[in-house]
């Protein structure tokens, strides 16, 4: 519904954060839904994104590594965001076992274990700097238009992977 609101009437919503490209995709219809509404065009209102960003041409590996513990506060903390963004039941609930409110620092590391690698590079835009560049050309496919990087890592590292980007 707030969706749907923004539409019809903001200049446009702030999308969610730790999503995937279904779930914006998703977002992006309930807000056409709004603006319909009130007889805009979809393309009349902006969708900017908050993305996390994890890179690193040297060692993606760590990169991935450190999106895990982001999203596995993210699957602990927002289970409902993290189905509607296609994470598998079975994950949510190994995450909720390790997780209490609020939750430790410890309980984070112990989730970010159960996190595959699939799953960060599916909720954020992580990997190598052509991998990251690629998961954010996804979301803005998918109704973000203005990404709004969140650097988790070496911030120059992701300033200089995207300083002569465009999708």
């Amino acid at each position: 519904k707030m969706l749907q609101l923004s539409g019809e009437i903001c200049d446009g919503p702030v999308l969610n954060y730790v999503v995937s490209t279904e779930y914006i995709k998703d977002a992006v219809v309930q807000v056409e839904i709004g603006a319909q509404r009130s007889g805009r065009e979809l393309s009349a209102i902006d969708r900017p994104e908050l993305l996390a960003c994890s890179l690193s041409d040297d060692d993606p590996e760590a990169a991935i590594m450190m999106g895990k513990s982001l999203v596995a506060y993210y699957l602990g903390t927002e289970p409902h965001i993290m189905k509607a963004s296609g994470v598998p039941q079975s994950l949510l609930d190994a995450v909720g076992e390790v997780f209490t409110w609020p939750a430790s620092h410890e309980q984070v590391e112990a989730a970010s274990k159960l996190v595959p690698d699939e799953i960060v590079q599916m909720l954020t835009a992580s990997g190598t700097p052509d991998e990251a560049k690629a998961a954010v050309a996804q979301y803005i496919e998918n109704g973000c238009t203005s990404p709004i990087l969140y650097a988790l890592g070496d911030v120059k590292a992701t300033i200089q992977a995207f300083s002569n980007w465009s999708p």
